[in-house]
């Protein structure tokens, strides 16, 4: 099984190197000029501010969606790309010591939440109801995916890890995945952010994540080191990080950096 999935996720980062390189990874129908890899769970936020930042500078941006690890090994793989925007910093913070990355700044913060399908909620009302023999639970996959790894951080501090691993049923890919799969019911409850369960808000009800159990991860864009348009690529990473870009997270739901967080541009 291991080797099958190991498999089925080289085919979809070849897939979409190739489709980046070939057709552009135009998942929003822009023309070439810059070439953003974005975290699939920031695609609204993302698209419309992409959509502003066209009208305002005449630059256009084309963007490629996916798990920020996919994303990750795609840029690596391909040596393609004027901007990262994945779903943790973390992901950006290892292409830095790679060398990959010119400079970076911070967004918003990217937090987890307990998402539980609305007509689930008289079985899980606290994060230790996931324990609950019988539940049906999904995960995002650490290896593809920001949320997978904050999921395993979650978990390694609760008493009842392995009780509530035994309820996982599926691993899913993106947050956009896992979210869906709450919504429609296909499971019961899921650990997605904050602002991916806010989009299903009519469908699904956040409980909230032990505070004790983690850091809530940050988002940031960074400009590429192998970017040929390093300059008009700053300047979309400041546009994202002004004031009306961060407007624009907090509207789809996304919350402030804490204090301690801050701007963290690097020259």
């Amino acid at each position: 099984m291991d080797n099958r999935l190991s498999l089925i996720r080289k085919v979809f980062l070849v897939s979409i190197t190739l489709f980046t390189l070939i057709f552009g990874g135009s998942a929003t129908g822009f023309s070439a000029d810059l070439l953003l890899f974005a975290g699939a769970g920031l695609r609204q936020p993302t698209d419309r501010l992409i959509e502003a930042f066209q009208k305002e500078t005449g630059q256009t941006v084309r963007v490629t969606y996916a798990g920020s690890g996919q994303l990750m090994s795609s840029i690596l793989a391909s040596g393609q790309g004027d901007l990262f925007m994945p779903g943790s910093l973390f992901y950006i913070e290892k292409l830095e010591k790679m060398g990959r990355i010119d400079s970076f700044k911070k967004v918003v913060a990217h937090t987890a939440v307990l998402a539980v399908n609305i007509r689930k909620t008289n079985l899980v009302r606290a994060f230790d109801d996931l324990a609950r023999p019988g539940l049906r639970l999904a995960l995002g996959d650490p290896k593809a995916m920001a949320f997978g790894r904050t999921a395993l951080t979650i978990l390694s501090h609760s008493p009842l890890k392995d009780a509530i691993l035994k309820n996982v049923v599926v691993y899913g890919a993106t947050v956009k995945q896992l979210a869906m799969y709450v919504s429609q019911g296909d499971v019961d409850a899921s650990i997605i952010g904050r602002a991916d369960a806010y989009q299903f808000r009519d469908s699904i009800q956040m409980i909230s994540v032990p505070p004790d159990y983690f850091e809530p991860e940050t988002i940031a864009v960074a400009v590429l080191k192998d970017s040929e348009h390093r300059e008009a690529a700053s300047r979309f990473r400041d546009f994202v990080a002004s004031k009306q870009g961060i407007a624009m997270f907090e509207h789809f739901g996304f919350l402030p950096l804490a204090e301690r967080g801050g701007q963290g541009a690097r020259p």
